[in-house]
């Protein structure tokens, strides 16, 4: 029997393994939506290709929108100066779907780049969508590394939370971690001005949730646990004060809409699964979440709820959805009647039990 082929690594391995190892290849692609991750390998990179001493010679970025294959050619060819490696960065260029100055000849270029010339194709703002189904993929593949990195899951962000936090001065419990992480979000580019906020606050050696609660901007995630709660709570006034502020901040009434009725489909799923005793460990599936704290939060807040009211919210948030996507509709005002009558239904469904 031939011996079984060795898995080979995927690019964002690939790439810690190059800087760890000094082996920087000729290609890189790097994008993903954690852009402290991108930042902070792109910026490794750097460190390990260029000469600061002589910088200004062998250190180029283009924007993509506006890039010829002239241009790319002259860039990579370009021998470097006093120097063993020159690095030349392309932001958002989406190789896989080039412009027509570089569509023909992209693939040439990319099959055969000096030993001398590190190049990266740096997704910022643009989505790194790779098409494996191209032969410009086989040729990236083969050639060089792409690293797509993506948000950390929790058990990789808490000891990061617990570094930077120890950087500071301070200490933070895993619960704690949890809380911050519900209430912020897992960008790490957001959670580290968040941290800073809370270390600042804590006039202890602890990071507290009070520290958090006094300091911290919530996403819109945590912030829809609120809204439901004060509806369910019989606060319209406290529910509307949430949904203009969150307008305020410049959120669609559609984009609310559809984070609203995101969390009831969880809430729902949530009561379900408390029905038929499904585990933690299930509902965490279940609910697409690898954080024990949010399946508990979503399960505490299920509890309190009748499977009737969320059924109706769910059938009339899909109501809402249609006619906020009418012609000439007043989608804010179609949210905020949206969440008149969940609160009427909800104290309905109450004074019927």
């Amino acid at each position: 029997m031939p011996p079984k082929k060795a898995n080979k690594p995927d690019g964002v391995q690939r790439l810690k393994g190059d800087l760890k190892n000094h082996t920087i290849g000729s290609l890189y692609l790097i994008g993903g939506e954690e852009s402290y991750l991108k930042q902070h390998y792109l910026a490794e990179l750097e460190k390990a290709v260029v000469d600061e001493t002589f910088r200004d010679f062998n250190y180029e970025v283009f924007e993509g929108a506006g890039l010829t294959a002239d241009q790319l050619i002259t860039s990579i060819d370009s021998y470097p100066a006093m120097a063993e490696r020159r690095m030349v960065v392309v932001k958002d260029l989406d190789v896989f779907k080039p412009t027509a100055a570089l569509k023909e000849d992209l693939p040439a270029i990319l099959s055969n780049l000096p030993e001398f010339v590190c190049l990266v194709f740096y997704y910022d703002t643009i989505e790194l969508k790779p098409d494996k189904r191209t032969k410009l993929y086989t040729t990236i593949n083969k050639q060089g590394c792409i690293a797509d990195f993506s948000r950390l899951e929790r058990h990789d962000l808490i000891p990061w939370v617990k570094r930077h936090v120890r950087d500071a001065g301070k200490q933070i419990d895993n619960d704690t971690c949890d809380y911050l992480l519900f209430i912020c979000g897992t960008s790490m580019t957001n959670l580290l001005m968040e941290i800073e906020k809370a270390c600042a606050h804590s006039a202890t050696d602890a990071v507290k949730r009070s520290d958090i609660d006094a300091v911290c901007t919530k996403v819109l995630d945590a912030v829809t646990f609120d809204l439901t709660d004060a509806i369910t709570a019989q606060r319209f006034d406290r529910a509307m004060s949430l949904v203009n502020d969150l307008i305020a901040q410049k959120n669609e009434p559609i984009v609310l809409l559809a984070a609203i009725a995101r969390h009831i489909q969880r809430l729902y799923a949530a009561r379900l699964a408390m029905q038929f005793h499904v585990s933690d460990q299930q509902l965490m599936e279940l609910l697409g979440s690898k954080s024990p704290y949010y399946a508990r939060k979503m399960r505490d807040s299920a509890a309190h709820l009748e499977t009737k009211w969320l059924r109706r919210t769910l059938l009339l948030c899909g109501e809402s959805d249609v006619a906020m996507k009418s012609a000439g509709s007043d989608r804010q005002k179609v949210l905020e009647l949206m969440l008149l009558q969940m609160a009427a239904n909800f104290g309905e469904t109450k004074h019927r039990r």
